[in-house]
């Protein structure tokens, strides 16, 4: 053998629990013998004797039947010059058309000590015979010597001497070796191609295996057609009880399998396993096949020719795959059509409860989505995996209406709007939803933002340390950054006053003299935001003509060392504005007697603020804040506690939250 073969077979990666795969080897090529010898299914035969172990504990009268191995036989076409030379062959090309990789035989010795091979096959209207064995130290010695025989043409190969390793993996009860034979071949015995074959083992009844799969598999498989483009296909859909089973689909051409894949990903309503009445669990294995997949599957069956799914519909004999998989996913559904009802009841019920939490996605609950959450939704998913799929459904309802409302938008241009009213309507009602989704999760942002201030209100009163300013710092504004920098979500200005949301620009941590029409104020930077102290943020509204300032700072909770007005700091920064030849966003000068001012300081109302501010600033009406009046009436300065800014701010989304039902008051 033109090979390294010990070393090819150290690398082969066996595990274990697929110690069986030797017999599925040899079986196989056996099939493939037959059918090169051009045999019908009903007139190859293949023969497999399972051999026992004979040691010490089988000779103590064990009861316990183990097997060393075993041997098979077929009268197929036989080792003829061209297999024993594609045999000899590393990586053989010689099943590549059959879909084989050239590497089954190095299993073999992966889990056996010896393979002896015997083979009478005809060249020229003579039998001849080879015999030899086949092994790591010899290789295929002898393999190369023919002598005249009168045996019938075929090939019987035994395989003795398991490792040790593999032996747990061979199961003692040939029905169980049967059954995975069948498993192996599904397919094949599907399709009728696959030769009879027999299992055979001292103590045991013989198996006819094909009988045993019209027994105890056809009638569990479920037959049904269904079309895709001009093209009719057929499906069987079978229930796999084996406890290792996957849910599969298999595209097959000319009775072989072609590719695999896996059912849930057409299918993610799936559950891992499915039940049937008797609350046994199974995979389900599909087989597909139909004219055109035989028709356009390459000559090595390894590949079947479709459509690109983006692809112009230019050549119409062509199908996509895409077409045809979603055409096989509505089959199957109507055949699991009872297996997913209860599936679906308890997943729709799980994804109910998670939507009383996440209301955002309150609205897949209509009726109309439905289908969407039946087909596309995975069940028993995790809190954070429901949330992923349930948010990539909404966006794909939401990229569906923005297609379609430019279709509505291109067929106004040219039509009546008789011939597309109800389009309209549709749109119109899907946008709604839309717009509902987006609000309620909007609605659902401020809810958490409030639960998020009110906790860290909680914990800084019970830890002086709690940096409470830093918290608020990045709920209300990132650090650092300017509104141009950061999405209209991050800036949560409403927190303080719903106006704040329409500014021009805002700025955070930024020099003064930094800021855009702002170069003539001084170069003071606040401190940074990580303590919160006496720092600003400048919010600059143009006005007809003229413009407004705001400038928000915030205090350290429960701060009680105040020995000015604690306003003080705000007051300056807008005297250096009014002085500092302010500009609007495009450089033009604005007239700084025109210019409204308001500030905003968010601090406790402790005993040193309440002597500081007591008899110059006027007290709110709940007693939980002052104002005052700038001279001149330019504006104002407002000090409002942290309490009552949680509150005033709950009290203007009340009304949102109880229609979106996450009031918790």
């Amino acid at each position: 053998m033109r090979t390294d073969l010990r070393g090819l077979v150290e690398r082969i990666d066996l595990s274990a629990p697929r110690g069986l795969i030797p017999l599925f080897e040899a079986t196989s090529n056996s099939i493939d013998a037959i059918e090169e010898r051009k045999l019908s299914p009903s007139d190859g035969r293949i023969r497999i004797r399972l051999i026992e172990r004979h040691d010490l504990v089988t000779e103590g009268h064990d009861p316990t039947i183990l097997f060393d191995g075993f041997e098979i036989s077929d009268n197929g076409i036989g080792f003829t010059q061209r297999n024993i030379t594609s045999f000899g062959e590393a990586y053989t090309l010689s099943k590549v058309k059959l879909g084989g990789k050239g590497v089954g035989r190095f299993m073999y010795l992966k889990v056996f000590q010896r393979v002896e091979i015997k083979s009478a096959f005809e060249t020229q209207g003579h039998r001849h015979q080879r015999a030899f064995r086949f092994n790591i130290d010899d290789e295929m010695a002898g393999s190369d010597a023919t002598t005249p025989t009168d045996d019938p043409v075929g090939t019987t190969i035994v395989m003795e001497g398991m490792d040790q390793k593999y032996q747990a993996a061979w199961p003692r009860d040939p029905e169980t070796i049967a059954k995975r034979i069948i498993e192996h071949f599904l397919i094949r015995f599907a399709a009728r191609l696959c030769p009879q074959i027999t299992l055979e083992a001292t103590g045991f009844e013989a198996i006819n295996i094909n009988d045993l799969y019209d027994r105890i598999v056809q009638p569990h498989i479920q037959e049904r057609f269904f079309t895709a483009g001009d093209n009719t296909f057929a499906i069987q859909a079978f229930r796999n009880k084996d406890g290792r089973a996957k849910h599969e689909y298999h595209l097959c051409a000319n009775g072989r399998e072609v590719t695999t894949a896996r059912l849930r990903d057409l299918m993610p309503e799936l559950p891992e396993k499915l039940t049937d009445d008797q609350q046994t669990s199974y995979a389900l294995i599909v087989l597909v096949t139909g004219e055109y997949l035989d028709d356009h599957a390459n000559r090595e069956r390894t590949n079947i020719l479709f459509q690109a799914d983006d692809a112009l519909d230019l050549d119409r004999t062509l199908l996509s795959k895409a077409h045809l998989t979603k055409a096989l996913a509505e089959s199957l559904r109507e055949v699991l059509i009872e297996e997913l009802k209860t599936t679906n009841t308890e997943k729709v019920a799980q994804i109910e409860r998670f939507v009383e939490k996440a209301p955002e996605y309150r609205v897949l609950m209509h009726e109309r989505y439905r289908p969407l959450i039946q087909k596309k939704i995975q069940p028993g998913l995790s809190d954070d995996k429901l949330d992923e799929a349930l948010l990539h459904l909404r966006r794909e309802i939401e990229d569906g209406v923005r297609k379609e409302e430019r279709h509505v938008a291109a067929r106004m241009e040219n039509e009546s709007f008789e011939a597309y009213e109800q389009q309209i309507k549709n749109l119109m009602e899907d946008m709604n939803d839309v717009g509902k989704s987006k609000l309620a999760d909007y609605i659902a942002h401020r809810r958490v933002i409030l639960d998020l201030v009110g906790h860290s209100l909680k914990r800084a009163y019970e830890d002086n340390k709690y940096p409470l300013e830093q918290v608020l710092h990045k709920m209300i504004f990132p650090m650092g950054a300017t509104s141009k920098d950061i999405f209209f979500e991050q800036q949560n200005l409403w927190l303080i006053d719903e106006r704040l949301c329409f500014h021009t620009l805002l700025t955070s941590d930024k020099k003064l003299n930094g800021v855009r029409g702002l170069e003539g104020t001084s170069g003071k930077e606040p401190d940074v935001f990580a303590f919160f102290y006496d720092t600003p943020i400048g919010v600059a509204e143009p006005g007809d003509g003229a413009g407004g300032v705001v400038i928000i700072e915030f205090k350290r909770p429960g701060r009680n060392d105040y020995r000015s007005d604690p306003t003080e700091q705000i007051t300056q920064r807008f005297y250096e504005i009014s002085n500092g030849g302010v500009k609007d966003i495009e450089g033009r000068p604005i007239n700084p007697n025109n210019m409204r001012y308001v500030g905003y300081l968010i601090a406790d109302i402790t005993p040193t603020m309440h002597r500081q501010v007591d008899m110059i600033y006027n007290k709110t009406a709940d007693g939980e804040g002052y104002f005052k009046t700038l001279a001149g009436g330019r504006g104002y300065v407002e000090i409002i506690s942290y309490d009552r800014l949680v509150k005033d701010a709950m009290r203007r989304n009340r009304m949102m939250f109880d229609k979106l039902g996450v009031h918790k008051d």
